[in-house]
């Protein structure tokens, strides 16, 4: 699967799952190569594994394989942050940014960043980095340890925005279609940009600004059906996505019981060849063809079938026409349909379409 990272609103989902840690305890901390995991102590719910790539995603999982020996950074981050309880853990925003809260003799925040190259950084309870995993200079802020953390300026938040504001934005918007602006400036991704176009029944190629009211109505009540799904996801699984709720027109491969459960099973590190997406295309079209000619040959095995049984019975077939026709002469329907009733192969008479349906097994 092509897909390695979190979009914003898979983010939400992924957090909205991860509130019982909340008033949990870290127990131990490990890190190695590009991967961060807490080990934690929930509340009712015992022992728990976190995850965390910088830059791609964190999710749940059970899967730990501790190094021999701990980073420099590791051993920051045990130093302050060893049996520290979870005072709240939050997106900022509608960014891909997550924010621990944590509480020992003083207040710390681990701040994940998965945008961009991504990042981890720890802070005072004035939000002065201790520690980064790594150094970043930005065009419009920096991140260094001894030095305060800034968050990035923060874009339009889906979670929040007003049908008014949701409206302008689309009105004043010069990006090529409605995708796109949905997209970019609502901050949706492109998987949910176009999922929000098909469940409106909005045309993802219009142009944004010339949408009309209703239009515009429309898909903004579907962001406030979204939200609604993340507040409970799932996770659905296809083959180049892993999502919170079900694509409209598209069936899962598979559904797992968490969102998290679904993400973990991502490798944000593995390489992919340029031609995967086209030997999957492929190799859908292949399964979609050996579909349709397993269903034609089954049409065909019974319209043969349909065949042999109207050669077989033609002679009572011939019989019935004749009484048929001679009944039309002098009859209605209605009388004609009581009349055949008493016939045992006659399964049906539908008066609507004049048709006679015959049981000839």
């Amino acid at each position: 699967m092509k897909k390695n990272s979190l979009a914003s609103i898979e983010l939400a989902a992924v957090i909205n799952e991860l509130q019982f840690l909340k008033k949990g305890k870290i127990s131990q901390i490990y890190h190695q190569n590009e991967e961060l995991l807490l080990q934690l102590h929930a509340p009712g719910q015992g022992k728990q594994l976190l995850k965390i790539v910088p830059g791609k995603l964190l999710c749940l999982t059970k899967d730990k394989n501790p190094p021999v020996r701990p980073s420099g950074f590791c051993m920051q981050l045990r130093k302050y942050l060893d049996h520290a309880f979870i005072k709240d853990l939050y997106q900022k925003e509608a960014e891909r940014i997550v924010v621990f809260e944590l509480e020992k003799e003083e207040t710390h925040y681990l701040i994940i960043e998965l945008f961009s190259k991504g990042n981890i950084i720890l802070t005072d309870a004035r939000f002065m980095a201790i520690g980064v995993l790594e150094q970043q200079l930005w065009k419009d802020r920096s991140v260094k340890a001894k030095h305060p953390y800034t968050f990035p300026a923060p874009g339009i938040n889906w979670k929040i925005i007003s049908l008014g504001d949701f409206e302008k934005i689309l009105k004043k918007s010069d990006r090529k279609n409605l995708a796109t602006t949905l997209a970019t400036e609502i901050n949706l991704g492109g998987v949910y940009a176009e999922e929000l176009c098909i469940r409106a029944e909005v045309d993802k190629n219009e142009a944004a600004a010339k949408l009309d009211s209703k239009k515009i109505k429309l898909l903004y009540s579907e962001i406030k059906e979204m939200q609604k799904q993340i507040q409970q996801p799932k996770g659905y699984i296809y083959d180049e996505q892993i999502t919170p709720f079900p694509l409209l027109n598209r069936t899962a491969k598979q559904v797992t019981e968490t969102y998290n459960e679904a993400v973990n099973l991502l490798k944000p590190f593995q390489r992919t060849s340029p031609f995967d997406n086209k030997i999957a295309n492929f190799q859908r079209r292949i399964t979609e063809q050996q579909d349709a000619i397993a269903a034609l040959e089954e049409k065909i095995i019974l319209n043969k079938r349909k065949g042999e049984l109207i050669y077989e019975k033609y002679a009572s077939l011939q019989k019935l026409l004749e009484i048929v026709s001679q009944l039309k002469k002098t009859k209605t329907w209605k009388e004609i349909a009581s009349e055949l009733q008493k016939e045992k192969k006659i399964k049906k008479i539908d008066l609507k379409t004049k048709t006679i349906s015959l049981d000839l097994q």
